[in-house]
């Protein structure tokens, strides 16, 4: 793998300073420059093995577009969180045959069902260093929209280029605030099946209450399996496939486990915000998460209400609102952890740190205080249509059949363009993913639901200033017939949902073909809105692009004036690469007189259990634990069966699904949640508090065993079965 000579220096200086590793997300090719600390901690692998990504234990780490997984057999078996299929769960669920609540097994290969049409599996082969070509040779005098264009087209073509090679999928991303730009190739396979997941009661035990806290006692575990042509190629859904061969696959472990036992977590964190300046710490703390956490409340009592008590309602909102409350109860935890931990002084003090250290210089100080002046009055610009621009985003939130209009409306208009010069995401190598999109979707809409959210943010348009409205909301209400606002809504409502077809999914299947204008000629009122809507989209991105082009000049100065204070010590934020993670098995003490320990057990399912949800769990898996049959999934320690365990490892969302791997590169684990007083980790870790929660594989490997009876998992992995009873007995749905 190749690398600038500037990234090279960026990492040599920071290992020549750097003394642990907790809390960093390490891009592979930086971890055999900390093997001896590792080595120190316990490692029995060769660090220079996590650079080689198609070696182990790299080769067998995979990504499915949302959360992290890995391969545990040379047939392509996947394994990753529950609530990572989840969405595959809700996709096959009707209320007669409810995976979602009782949970899913294949003991066969005929019985696994298909993920769903965009499910996807990406495993990577490749990074390149591209800075020269992305950043390189900018022209003079150009504008920042002109230099965010550019670098766009760039990425674009390096993009084109890498997929000529047919059946992968390649990002070009920016590391350092976009001072250096790195290609990722990742083969992509396109058949991915649902194999297995526990009932709801166990992969989701605790639910909301539990969210972001500790202990937990969550089973958050499932099983895909990836299918290839018979030709071994990547392959559309087909019956005809077979199961996935992968170079590498990572074991199950059931060692023992204890307190300051090395983990490893390797998977794709999604992003970070260590990096950013104080000024955006402030709008994040005191406008933007405040904000977010409002909203999602409310959309949520509004899908909630519309559910009352019907199962298929709740089916189809289930993924909504799991994610609406997932980000919502995060959001409040980060702004309590700013509160307590005091961030934005921290980031202050930082730059006045900054300032001081240039201070002996004054050039240099000159030079520092008109990059940060430069960069306040970028946010200041971004500010002064922030509301608007929120609740245009909110549009497509709160109402699918809208989210999926924009979608054919902006795929139609950049079909007439030449492959290159269309927006990221509408170009030819997202047309299927774009369809499977439209499919999967089908099983999220519920009129009344969409309706009921589209009226919310309708109103929340409305009450917009008067000097950023959005024009085409406006003009639609204002047209509609009734003396009162609130009748014109109305009405126009009526109108959208009574002259639409965006709910029937042959029809939008078949307009995701047309062009513009024979799309707008359908007079679906659905997609008329949407048109009229894209008028202000488009200066929205015009406007983004433009503050991206500034970000791209003013960012990697100020990120290397920080790096320069610290002597280099400074590591990239997250950005949905492949990256590892190391610490510790360890608790906390998460207030005065407070200290959680490092692992859950099964002794705390029996303290919650309350036989109703979010505290259910299956009368086998509770009579069993009543009479303590663990096996030898039990830790000679605890003295019982070990649920889950924290880490000093660092997480962010996509890193849900990500292997904890043990001194060996065994499975100990998977990562799902970060504790409640770490939740914060994304903008600064507090190394004393901030935690991984991650299910232990032992608990994992027990529920396949003792309850379920998933044997032919079992076996599949290599592992032994020692309650063979249970495959006798009732197990999650077992097929069509």
């Amino acid at each position: 793998m190749r690398f600038s000579p500037a990234l090279f220096l960026v990492l040599s200086a920071f290992f020549a300073t750097t003394a642990r590793g907790d809390g960093e997300m390490w891009m592979p090719q930086q971890v055999p420059a900390l093997g001896e600390e590792l080595k120190a901690m316990g490692l029995q692998l060769d660090p220079n093995s996590f650079a080689d990504l198609t070696g182990f234990p790299m080769g067998a780490v995979v990504w499915t577009g949302g959360c992290s997984a890995a391969f545990v057999s040379d047939d392509g078996l996947i394994v990753t969180n529950h609530h990572c299929v989840d969405g595959s769960l809700q996709y096959n669920s009707t209320a007669e045959r409810d995976l979602l609540t009782d949970g899913f097994l294949a003991r066969t290969r005929g019985e696994e069902l298909h993920a769903s049409p965009n499910a996807r599996v990406y495993v990577t082969t490749d990074i390149d260093d591209v800075t020269k070509e992305i950043v390189g040779n900018m022209p003079a005098g150009i504008s920042d929209q002109e230099r965010a264009e550019l670098i766009d087209d760039r990425r674009k073509q390096m993009v084109i280029e890498c997929e000529q090679s047919g059946d992968v999928r390649c990002w070009v991303r920016s590391f350092f605030g976009g001072e250096s730009f790195l290609r990722l190739t990742a083969l992509i396979i396109r058949d991915v099946r649902l194999v297995y997941a526990p009932a709801q009661s166990i992969g989701n035990f605790g639910g909301e209450v539990d969210n972001w806290m500790w202990p937990r006692h969550t089973g958050d575990f499932g099983f895909y399996r990836a299918y290839v042509g018979p030709d071994g190629k990547p392959a559309d859904h087909s019956p005809e496939n077979v199961p996935y061969q992968p170079s590498h696959h990572l074991k199950m472990s059931t060692r023992d486990l204890d307190e300051e036992d090395l983990v490893l977590l390797a998977g794709y964190p999604g992003s970070t915000s260590r990096l950013v300046t104080a000024d955006e710490v402030r709008i994040a703390e005191q406008i933007t998460m405040p904000r977010e956490v409002r909203l999602r409340t409310e959309l949520v009592d509004i899908l909630d209400a519309q559910a009352n008590g019907n199962r298929d309602v709740q089916i189809a909102n289930a993924s909504r609102i799991r994610s609406l409350n997932n980000y919502k109860k995060k959001y409040t935890g980060v702004l309590t952890a700013f509160s307590r931990d005091g961030l934005l002084d921290q980031k202050l003090n930082l730059e006045n740190e900054l300032a001081a250290f240039y201070g002996a210089n004054p050039e240099r100080a000159d030079e520092y205080a008109a990059l940060r002046r430069e960069y306040r009055q970028l946010l200041e610009r971004e500010q002064s249509t922030d509301e608007r621009d929120a609740i245009f985003r909110w549009l497509y939130t709160a109402s699918p059949l809208l989210e999926q209009a924009n979608r054919l409306v902006r795929t139609a208009t950049e079909r007439e363009k030449p492959d290159g010069d269309r927006e990221e995401g509408y170009q030819q190598r997202d047309w299927p993913r774009i369809q499977a999109d439209l499919r999967r979707t089908q099983q999220s809409i519920h009129v009344p639901s969409d309706r009921a959210g589209l009226r919310w943010v309708f109103a929340k348009a409305l009450d917009l200033p008067s000097d950023q409205r959005i024009d085409a909301i406006d003009a639609a209400v204002a047209s509609a017939p009734g003396v009162t606002q609130d009748e014109r809504l109305e009405a126009l409502l009526d109108d959208l949902y009574a002259n639409t077809q965006m709910n029937d999914l042959d029809t939008r299947l078949a307009w995701a073909e047309a062009d513009r204008k024979s799309l707008l000629k359908q007079s679906d009122q659905f997609v008329a809105m949407a048109a009229r809507l894209r008028t202000l989209g488009d200066t929205i991105d015009d406007e983004t692009s433009a503050r991206e082009g500034a970000q791209y000049r003013l960012r990697p100065m100020l990120i290397a004036a920080q790096r320069e204070m610290q002597d280099g010590r400074l590591a990239p934020d997250a950005n949905s690469t492949l990256r590892v993670s190391f610490g510790t098995v360890r608790g906390y003490e998460a207030r005065d007189a407070v200290y959680y320990r490092a692992q859950s057990t099964m002794d705390g399912i029996l303290q919650k259990y309350t036989g109703e949800p979010p505290f259910d769990s299956p009368a086998r898996q509770i009579q069993l634990a009543k009479d303590r049959r663990f096996g030898p999934y039990t830790d000679p320690d605890l003295g019982t069966l070990p649920v889950g365990f924290l880490s000093t490892c660092s997480v962010t969302n996509g890193s849900s699904g990500t292997s904890a791997l043990n001194a060996y590169g065994e499975i100990i684990g998977l990562a799902f949640d970060m504790n409640w007083e770490g939740v914060a980790a994304d903008w600064v870790v507090n190394e004393d508090v901030v935690r991984t929660i991650q299910v232990d594989s032992r608990y994992m490997l027990w529920v396949m065993d003792a309850v379920d009876g998933a044997h032919n998992l079992l076996q599949e992995m290599g592992l032994g079965i020692h309650f063979p009873e249970a495959a006798n007995l009732a197990a999650p749905d077992t097929g069509p």
